[in-house]
């Protein structure tokens, strides 16, 4: 594979003190970011600034993707879970303050490790027992992962018949239920405990806003004791 490299500067003036600290032994004062045939391959924290900046101004930000340490935090959680730059930024969404990936990047990033997929509705369409069932092989095991969504389960958790996709696409959102429990149990090393935004979607909203230092050293009043 033939790679290039293109000496690139940021505006001392943009750049975060946590995000210019270069990895040992690379140049501190400009990025050699490597250009491959995937894209660019980001080498250093500076690397990854120079990148969100790119993105910021090239207005082609994803929606929330609106400052360079949103898409650092991005392009890292990506990386550690295979993702290309471009593709964490499209896969990548912030849920109530927890970094998740949409459904449709679960089969992408565990597709290395799969040696067979199959996806099947099953039961009378409109009882309990309708859903959908996922049979994944993983390289190197002989049992398969097998996993299914139904009707039943989707009110069990207070989804069926909720505005929004639920409504709008069920069936789909039956599969996406059990192809993320497929993939979470046989590929668990591949996943790390990330969840999918469809899941994170449907989680209690928790205040995800720091307190304040005035806040923790005021003292309590009996009724918050």
């Amino acid at each position: 594979m033939k790679t290039s490299t293109l000496p690139l500067a940021a505006p001392e003036d943009e750049k975060p003190a946590a995000l210019i600290t270069p990895i040992a032994g690379a140049k501190p004062k400009s990025a050699l970011i490597q250009m491959e045939e995937r894209g660019v391959k980001l080498l250093t924290m500076e690397d990854c600034f120079l990148f969100a900046r790119a993105v910021i101004d090239s207005g082609m930000a994803p929606r929330g993707m609106d400052t360079p340490q949103k898409i650092f935090i991005a392009v890292q959680m990506g990386a550690e879970i295979g993702l290309t730059p471009m593709a964490a930024l499209q896969n990548i969404a912030v849920i109530n303050g927890r970094p998740t990936v949409w459904g449709d990047a679960v089969g992408a990033i565990c597709g290395p490790l799969i040696e067979s997929y199959k996806d099947e509705m099953f039961g009378t369409m409109g009882d309990d027992a309708w859903g959908c069932r996922v049979t994944i092989h993983r390289k190197g095991r002989a049992e398969p992962i097998i996993r299914a969504f139904t009707i039943a389960d989707a009110k069990k958790a207070g989804l069926w018949g909720k505005a929004g996709p639920w409504t709008q696409y069920p069936n789909r959102m039956l599969l996406m239920r059990a192809r993320t429990f497929a993939y979470r149990d046989a590929c668990p090393d591949a996943l790390r405990g990330v969840l999918t935004a469809e899941e994170a979607q449907e989680l209690p909203e928790k205040n995800v806003t720091p307190p304040r230092l005035d806040d923790l050293d005021a003292p309590k009043t009996e009724a918050e004791t």
